[in-house]
């Protein structure tokens, strides 16, 4: 064990939190029907677990949640199950499992210990799948305004709220992230599970916060990896993508410059900013040919975003805009990148299903601004600023016009002493870390393991030994550290 880790270990083993107190048994769930799901995960067996609609009327319309399994590696040792997520909203996570796994390859032990168990929430994939039949470059999350300006934007977002009315008005008034939690609970039960674990991305931690809220007397051993801000409203959450990811690109663009032998895209920062803002008003005029594929302005920008998510992809950014601005093809372990700047959902859900879901499920949690003069403002400020994220960060969002959801049998996240791990780095452009500074004093007994980098997703994402230790250690053990850690880069 190397002197960072056995320091680290010193520490971390320092405290078992109180256990909480027995839960009281429920009647046995009927066995799910598990099958193989080649197409999801080789190793993974699937199932579908029935939930109300409406979990306010136990007796009405059910949907269908799938849910897949990886069981645990040593049957002798198993202690439960380990719910995972990978954000969203939106977000498949029923291939999640094997992906986790590899994640994990090099603590075999948890792999040993928990069945890990992926998802697909309401609405999102293959349970129950919802659609706003957008098409086309209408399905977008993130959208740069045109040559026409904000009116179009404006007309385009009232449109796409019409169109998820039209198509989606039966998911609607259900797809809070107070549903999902209470749909978790169901998923436990459905596992004959009388304590959930789980390991959640992003929106996931919003997930997670609910589930504590609703159920904390179920909770086990949750790790909550890049946190979103209790505190701040959706609409102030989405235009901080501008500042931050303006901020990612600056930091690319140095180090860039500083592998310019490598990318040749300049040998200082603005020198690369240049070439970037030259390669998209490019591809305003004319979608840019990479091989037999084009790119529009739309999904280059799009990609860019991606790939700015963490420091560790940009080297793949690099190699990609060198090679566009070479026009040169994709070579072989970069052609994941002819997706990267699309939003559509690959089949048999709907095209636009996780667009679908997201504006499902991100309209009805919060109240959004209706005022267009306002979201005109901010607008003109935000593009102004960040020339490159703050026009579509800041832009107006078919929330503004959604229809009115009933918000009075959700339980907002107050606070809780449920002891949990939460993980954030320093200069995480997506869930920036004031949030999981917020959470943590929103939480008492819980723990933060912060990481000096500017990294969306840690755990198993980026290689720290000091974070591995803290989450893993606490996995099996249940342990949480005795202080908050910050961990070495």
């Amino acid at each position: 064990m190397s002197r960072v880790r056995t320091a680290i270990a010193a520490v971390i083993l320092g405290i078992l939190l109180p256990a909480p107190p027995a839960v009281a048994a429920e009647p046995a769930a009927p066995p799910l029907a598990w099958g193989p799901c080649s197409d999801v995960g080789s190793r993974l067996e699937c199932a579908t677990v029935q939930v109300p609609l409406d979990h306010a009327d136990s007796g009405g319309p059910s949907i269908d949640l799938a849910i897949s399994r990886l069981r645990a590696a040593d049957p002798s040792r198993r202690r439960g199950v380990l719910l995972v997520n990978p954000g969203g909203p939106g977000g498949s996570g029923l291939g999640l499992p094997e992906y986790i796994a590899q994640l994990l390859a090099g603590h075999p032990q948890v792999l040993q210990e928990f069945d890990l168990i992926g998802f697909d929430p309401r609405f999102v994939g293959r349970s129950s799948p919802a659609t706003c039949g957008l098409v086309g470059e209408d399905i977008a999350i993130l959208r740069w305004p045109g040559a026409a300006g904000f009116p179009a934007e404006v007309a385009q977002a009232r449109s796409i709220a019409r169109r998820c009315a039209a198509h989606a008005g039966w998911a609607i008034p259900y797809a809070t992230t107070a549903d999902s939690a209470r749909d978790l609970d169901l998923i436990r039960a459905a596992l004959g599970e009388r304590r959930l674990s789980y390991l959640g991305y992003s929106y996931g931690t919003t997930l997670a916060r609910a589930y504590v809220t609703l159920f904390p007397h179920r909770v086990d051993r949750f790790v909550l990896d890049s946190n979103t801000d209790p505190t701040v409203s959706g609409r102030e959450n989405l235009r901080a993508f501008g500042p931050n990811f303006e901020r990612m690109l600056w930091l690319f663009a140095s180090s860039a410059a500083r592998n310019d032998a490598r990318y040749g895209l300049g040998r200082d920062a603005r020198t690369v900013r240049q070439v970037v803002d030259e390669l998209v008003a490019r591809a305003e005029d004319e979608p840019l040919p990479v091989g037999e594929e084009i790119f529009t302005a739309a999904e280059l920008r799009t990609l860019i975003f991606r790939m700015l998510y963490a420091e560790n992809r940009f080297d793949y950014l690099g190699r990609f805009l060198g090679i566009v601005r070479a026009g040169q093809p994709l070579p072989a372990d970069l052609a994941f990148m002819m997706n990267a700047g699309r939003w559509d959902t690959p089949p048999p859900a709907p095209a636009d299903n996780a667009v679908a879901a997201y504006f499902l499920v991100t309209c009805a949690d919060d109240r959004w601004p209706t005022e267009v003069a306002r979201y005109r403002a901010e607008h003109v400020a935000d593009s102004r600023t960040y020339p490159f994220f703050g026009p579509a960060a800041a832009n107006i969002s078919p929330c503004a016009f959604w229809p009115e959801v009933d918000r009075s049998r959700m339980r907002s996240f107050t606070g809780s002493r449920v002891p949990v791990l939460l993980i954030n780095s320093v200069g995480d452009p997506a869930t920036p870390y004031p949030g999981a500074l917020a959470t943590r004093r929103m939480m008492p007994n819980a723990r933060l393991v912060t990481v000096p980098v500017s990294h969306h997703a840690v755990f198993g994402e980026y290689p720290n030994a000091c974070v591995e230790e803290a989450a893993v250690g606490y996995l099996l053990s249940g342990r949480l550290p005795v202080r908050d850690l910050t961990c070495p880069a």
